[in-house]
């Protein structure tokens, strides 16, 4: 259940398509924006169940990481796109104001479908008693910082390496 969280490493590049796709064809604005809007609702939702109902937390943690991991390119893209967008955009006549909210709601979206996985394992460690409430606190509240909450991932993955995968016995020859 929990691959099926991969499909979110893959919508931000198709949302970031829609949008450049839509700034080209000015007639269908309001139809991409709404699927768009409608594709994200969806997509939180989906993370927020599947995170919830999975039996595997330590899975959904790798799966989490690996998702974070092939998102970095999109985020330097955006930040990049975006930040072209608006610059352009407040030089004519300050019309880039208008397509700040989209550019922000697209961006939380996105960053909403990695930090409720990392959230929900983390709380599972602490149910579970393998973390601190301290180490518990310091992963909820840096897991909503964009780049260290990679590193947030790296430490929540190994923390279930180290605590539900057994270790295999060394091979004796």
């Amino acid at each position: 259940m929990e691959n099926l969280l991969y499909l979110n490493a893959v919508m931000p590049y198709v949302y970031l398509i829609l949008f450049y796709t839509s700034s080209k064809i000015q007639d269908s604005w309001v139809l991409l924006y709404s699927i768009c809007f409608i594709g994200m609702i969806i997509e939180i939702i989906f993370t927020l169940i599947i995170s919830i109902l999975s039996p595997d937390k330590s899975k959904l943690a790798k799966v989490n990481l690996i998702v974070k991991l092939i998102q970095i390119p999109y985020y330097v893209l955006f930040f990049v796109v975006a930040t072209g967008i608006f610059t352009i955009l407040m030089a004519l006549a300050g019309a880039g104001i208008f397509v700040l909210p989209i550019l922000i709601a697209i961006d939380a979206a996105v960053f909403a479908t990695t930090v409720i996985p990392a959230e929900i394992c983390t709380i599972k460690l602490k149910i579970d008693k393998k973390i601190s409430v301290v180490k518990m606190l310091l992963y909820l509240v840096v897991n909503s910082w964009y780049l260290i909450d990679i590193i947030t991932a790296f430490a929540i993955r190994n923390d279930y390496k180290k605590h539900f995968i057994a270790p295999q016995p060394a091979n004796q020859l």
